[in-house]
C-alpha cells in the first residue's frame, strides 16, 4: 500500500508575492488548498488526494449544487384555463436551501411555436390537453443556441396547473480557483512539482516552480 503524506507545502511564489499558495495534506487522505490571489481573492478549497508512487492526484470537493428538476401537476377546479408556471432553482452551497427565481421563459406546447411567459415565468392558455412541454430560457434568441437551459417535459396527468422547477445541472462549482488550482503534483523529496502548467512558471521558471514542505 502507498503511504499517505502529511504536512504543509508552500509555493515558492510566496517569496516574491503578492500571490501565495499552499497545500495542507493530512494522513487520512484529505487536503486543504490555501490561496491568496490578486484577482480571485483569498480562500480555502478542500478535497481528497490519492498518492500513487511519486504522484499526487487531487479531487476538490463540490461546494455548490443544483436541486433536481421536478414537475408538479395539480387540478385547479376553479381555473377554466391551463396554467404553466416555471421556476428557476438557483445554484447554492451544499447544506444551504438555495433560492428560487421567477424569470421570463419561452415555452412550446405539443411542438407548437414558442410562446413567451410573463416576467414571472407564468403562461396561461385556453384549457388544453398537454402532452409535451419544451422550455428554453430567455437568453435564447430565435434559433440561436447561446442560452443556458433547454429542457423537454412530458406531463403524466391531464391537469390544468403545471409547475416546473428547473436547474442548470446536478452539481457544479462556481469558484474559478477550483479550475485554476494544480491537481497533479510530482513528489521529489520535500518538494512537490506541478505536472500541469502553472502561470507562476512564466515568472519563476519551471525549475523553481514548486511547493516546498515547511515545518
Amino acid at each position: 500500500m502507498n503511504a499517505q503524506i502529511d504536512g504543509k507545502f508552500r509555493h515558492e511564489i510566496c517569496k516574491v508575492g503578492p500571490n501565495c499558495f499552499a497545500y495542507q495534506f493530512y494522513k487520512n487522505g484529505v487536503f486543504e488548498f490555501h490561496y491568496s490571489q490578486d484577482i480571485l481573492g483569498i480562500g480555502i478549497i478542500k478535497g481528497k488526494y490519492l498518492k500513487v508512487k511519486d504522484t499526487l492526484k487531487l479531487t476538490p470537493d463540490k461546494v455548490y449544487f443544483s436541486r433536481p428538476t421536478k414537475v408538479l401537476e395539480t387540478d385547479d377546479r376553479n381555473l377554466n384555463s391551463t396554467r404553466i408556471s416555471i421556476v428557476y432553482q438557483e445554484v447554492s452551497k451544499i447544506g444551504e436551501t438555495g433560492e428560487d427565481s421567477k424569470i421570463q421563459w419561452k415555452v412550446s406546447i405539443n411542438d407548437g411555436e414558442y410562446i413567451e411567459t410573463d416576467q414571472s415565468g407564468v403562461l396561461i392558455l385556453p384549457k388544453t390537453e398537454i402532452k409535451k412541454i419544451k422550455i428554453k430560457d430567455f437568453f435564447y434568441l430565435n434559433d440561436d443556441k447561446s442560452g443556458l437551459i433547454e429542457n423537454t417535459f412530458y406531463p403524466k396527468l391531464n391537469t390544468n396547473n403545471i409547475e416546473i422547477f428547473v436547474s442548470e445541472s446536478g452539481a457544479e462549482d462556481k469558484n474559478p480557483m477550483v479550475s485554476w488550482m494544480t491537481k497533479l503534483l510530482f513528489i521529489k523529496g520535500r518538494k512537490l512539482y506541478p505536472i500541469t502548467f502553472e502561470a507562476e512558471q512564466a515568472y519563476l521558471g519551471k525549475e523553481k516552480t514548486y511547493y516546498k514542505k515547511i515545518d
